[in-house]
């Protein structure tokens, strides 16, 4: 299969830290603020509104909207950027758990193979992505010589698709999340550890907003999206809106590579 590559890349990676797709008038600001050509993150749930209380019920008909990536493809024609975008994908089959990468003259989609299945977020017996087979590599595309893949907060707790991305020389890692709990240091610890085994980029985006779960209880989806390089997280946003860009150090990258070892 031929290699997927972005024609044009700034050398830039953008994280978009929000809740919902509501204020189109803020978040295109936030697009023209990055350098054009740049690759841009997304969080889970930030598309299609959490819903946890409705696993398995009748879900709200904006689930089925064909048109909800309009705007990140209006985007990437006219300022050239790509997207990295979680949605809900629905045909006569079901729900699916996929995320999009939109290009200027391409899109692709990727479907998540690992889901939660726990009594108080069970996706699993909502969505009918196929979660019976061996982990696969998730999709990945170079862009200026430097390799990217794509993985779900999920999945990032499945050694297997690390060690694909090992496998396959992945230098940038882009994870959406949608974290809650208090979770932040156990997130850290988590991609951190990852970036420094693989010797590679890590760029988790997380939704920010809150829940207010059947039982009562509101969960809180705190943001705190980073960067990390190695284990030092060079860049981080607070648990507020916000966007951060980051420009691709090569040199740092392969500096990373040749001390340690861990990639041959």
């Amino acid at each position: 299969m031929e290699e997927l590559k972005i024609k044009d890349f700034s050398g830039s990676v953008a994280i978009l830290q929000l809740g919902d797709m509501q204020n189109k008038e803020r978040i295109t600001t936030y697009i023209k603020s990055i350098p054009q050509h740049s690759i841009v993150l997304i969080g889970e749930y930030v598309v299609d509104r959490f819903f946890s209380q409705d696993w398995g019920l009748s879900p709200e008909s904006c689930l089925k909207d064909k048109n909800k990536l309009d705007i990140f493809i209006q985007f990437a024609k006219e300022y050239g950027h790509s997207f990295v975008v979680p949605f809900i994908q629905h045909n006569n089959k079901g729900y699916y758990k996929q995320m999009a990468i939109i290009m200027q003259d391409n899109i692709i989609t990727y479907t998540q193979q690992r889901l939660i299945q726990y009594p108080h977020w069970n996706e699993a017996n909502f969505f009918s992505n196929d979660t019976k087979k061996l982990p696969k590599l998730p999709v990945t595309f170079i862009a200026n010589g430097i390799k990217f893949g794509v993985l779900f907060g999920f999945e990032a707790h499945f050694d297997e698709f690390w060690t694909e991305f090992k496998r396959d020389s992945v230098d940038v890692v882009l994870v959406a999340t949608a974290s809650t709990f208090a979770s932040q240091e156990r997130w850290q610890n988590l991609l951190t550890t990852h970036a420094f085994t693989n010797s590679c980029y890590v760029f988790r985006a997380n939704r920010i907003g809150t829940h207010h779960a059947n039982d009562g209880q509101t969960w809180d989806f705190y943001g705190s999206s980073f960067v990390s390089l190695g284990q030092d997280i060079i860049d981080s946003l607070t648990d507020e809106e916000g966007m951060l860009c980051v420009e691709l150090d090569k040199v740092a990258l392969e500096t990373l590579k040749k001390e340690w070892g861990f990639r041959g």
